[in-house]
């Protein structure tokens, strides 16, 4: 349905001096701070894992040596979903609007397509992976000793401390021990650090007081902070669901999460013959990925 004049009677007179469409600085795109983008080069696209070698065994002089082979582990896939908006106004309510109006909205279009774009990534990760089975092991992406993840090898691994805590000292210390003790499939030490924290808004000063202050954080002593020289960085994210949720991630080389373009964002403009109107459209197909969880580490307690 385009917009027509009798829809917008408001912009034909000049009774108004101005009309506020939408004001502030655009507010800037948060996924590709977090997440690497790549192209699908297929849809549907298809993962698999394979492990690589076990430990190296003892082999006795004069003895063969012991043979070892990958193991083949599971796939998933997943299909890029096409997402699109149109904007259709008559010609006689572009001409007649006095306010120019009708042309804000082919740029409002576009900040609803970066809006989808923020709600699908972070809907993927954070705010799904304590919950959504996914990945390679068919559990959710962040869990704890009740559903760990299998490792090919057998051996099994959490990453999400039991019970859940809040963003504090003793959680991200949690966190730290775990990826200093995180092993690959096949049982071997695997070299993960986390280097950044996604928090929601509501925990921005404790934040601060956590990996900012020298001293040791909420004590009235004068204890070194012990979690300052671990570098670690943080940010807000508004689109986290629940306030207490808290993710420690590695740096982005190294965390299997990814936004996936089939086809980036375009636009279209063309007139309709036969209601003279004109018609924009804004279109984007893409999918979220999440394979390995080895890169995270994360607590929650919405549920």
């Amino acid at each position: 349905m385009p917009a027509v004049t009798s829809a917008f009677a408001d912009l034909l007179s000049t009774k108004f001096q101005t009309f506020l469409v939408n004001t502030g600085k655009e507010y800037r795109r948060l996924w590709p701070e977090w997440f690497t983008a790549v192209d699908m080069t297929t849809n549907p696209y298809i993962s698999e894992k394979i492990s690589g070698m076990g430990i190296q065994q003892v082999k006795p002089e004069g003895q063969q040596f012991q043979p070892d082979l990958p193991i083949i582990g599971s796939s998933f896939q997943v299909t890029a979903t096409p997402y699109g908006q149109l904007f259709s106004v008559t010609w006689e309510m572009w001409r007649d609007d006095k306010y120019g109006v009708m042309g804000e909205m082919w740029g409002d279009m576009a900040r609803s397509n970066r809006l989808r774009q923020e709600v699908q990534m972070f809907a993927t990760f954070p705010n799904n992976a304590f919950s959504v089975n996914s990945g390679y092991d068919g559990v959710p992406v962040i869990t704890n000793a009740a559903a760990p993840h299998p490792n090919l090898d057998g051996a099994t691994q959490v990453n999400r401390p039991t019970p859940d805590i809040a963003l504090s000292q003793t959680g991200i210390q949690a966190m730290q021990m775990n990826f200093d003790n995180l092993n690959d499939d096949r049982s071997r030490p695997q070299d993960v650090a986390a280097t950044r924290v996604m928090i929601n808004p509501a925990n921005r000063y404790l934040a601060r007081e956590l990996f900012g202050s020298s001293g040791k954080t909420q004590t009235g002593d004068n204890d070194l902070n012990a979690l300052l020289n671990d570098g670690l960085e943080w940010g807000v994210v508004r689109y986290m669901t629940r306030t207490q949720d808290w993710v420690g991630m590695a740096s982005k080389d190294q965390s299997d999460v990814e936004f996936m373009w089939r086809d980036r964002p375009r636009s279209r403009s063309f007139d309709d013959p036969f209601i003279e109107a004109a018609d924009n459209t804004v279109y984007q197909r893409f999918a979220t990925r999440i394979g390995d969880w080895k890169f995270c580490y994360g607590s929650t307690l919405g549920f």
